[in-house]
């Protein structure tokens, strides 16, 4: 009995041997060396891509603020509009760097408050207007894409950022996010769900609406400060740019305005 399981063991050993032969065979004959001389070029080329998105990136966004012009930040957002691009990507990185906490995009749900003097218009959607100005000028200056994905790449930090603002994008916006990404191979999940509204992302404010209204209407609620909120006292219209206050249904002094 001892002889049959040496036996047994002897053949179970052979078996693996060849096994393994086989194997290291198999793996010297097949292509894969060519497949990964190529893909290592492609990891390589990535890798590249991504340093100059933060290197070449953020010395494109230092350059703007060098030119950055003085003003409020309601002045600022009026030079957004007008202008070349170099200097229109000028006032949007200099509102970027004056609203965003130290100046990084990823921190949008600390900005808070109104812009001054300027009724119901909540400053945190402003500064959407900053970024997307910002990413769609710097690309039509020489190296000014890399500066595009440089802030895009930090907004990318923002999960909540993506949802509400990538995933549900401005109209025209969809294809600046493509070329960007196209030219610069910005990394990550860039998924475009909606085209909701259009750019300025900043609303008209609108008198009351009834939360009933809102809710059909699918609004975005802002809270009392007028952030991004789950409820709250104001509603966002992003496809129409409107934002509105909102009061009970018993009151019915509901007010609608069609554009």
């Amino acid at each position: 009995m001892p002889e049959t399981y040496l036996l047994r063991g002897v053949v179970k050993m052979k078996v693996k041997c060849m096994l393994a032969v086989f194997l290291v065979l198999a793996i010297s004959l097949s292509p894969a060396p060519v497949f990964a001389a190529s893909d290592w070029d492609t990891f390589t080329a990535e890798m590249e891509k991504r340093s100059k998105i933060k290197d070449t990136g953020a010395a494109v966004i230092a350059d703007m603020l060098d030119i950055a012009p003085q003003g409020t930040e309601a002045e600022l957002w009026n030079k957004l509009w007008d202008g070349e691009p170099r200097w229109r990507a000028a006032a949007a990185v200099s509102l970027i760097n004056r609203v965003f906490p130290q100046g990084d995009p990823s921190r949008w749900q600390e900005v808070s408050g109104f812009v001054p003097q300027r009724s119901v218009q909540p400053r945190q959607l402003m500064t959407m207007d900053a970024l997307f100005v910002a990413v769609d000028s710097l690309r039509q200056i020489p190296d000014g894409v890399w500066g595009s994905a440089y802030l895009l790449y930090l907004f990318g930090k923002s999960g909540m950022g993506k949802v509400m603002f990538i995933e549900e994008i401005p109209e025209g916006m969809d294809k600046v996010l493509n070329d960007v990404i196209s030219v610069t191979g910005l990394p990550g999940d860039w998924s475009i769900k909606k085209i909701r509204g259009r750019l300025p992302v900043l609303p008209i404010y609108r008198g009351y609406i009834t939360r009933d209204t809102a809710d059909s209407r699918n609004m975005q609620y802002l809270d009392g400060y007028g952030s991004i909120a789950s409820n709250g006292r104001y509603a966002w219209d992003r496809d129409r740019g409107y934002v509105y206050e909102v009061i009970e249904d018993r009151y019915e002094r509901d007010i609608w305005i069609n554009p």
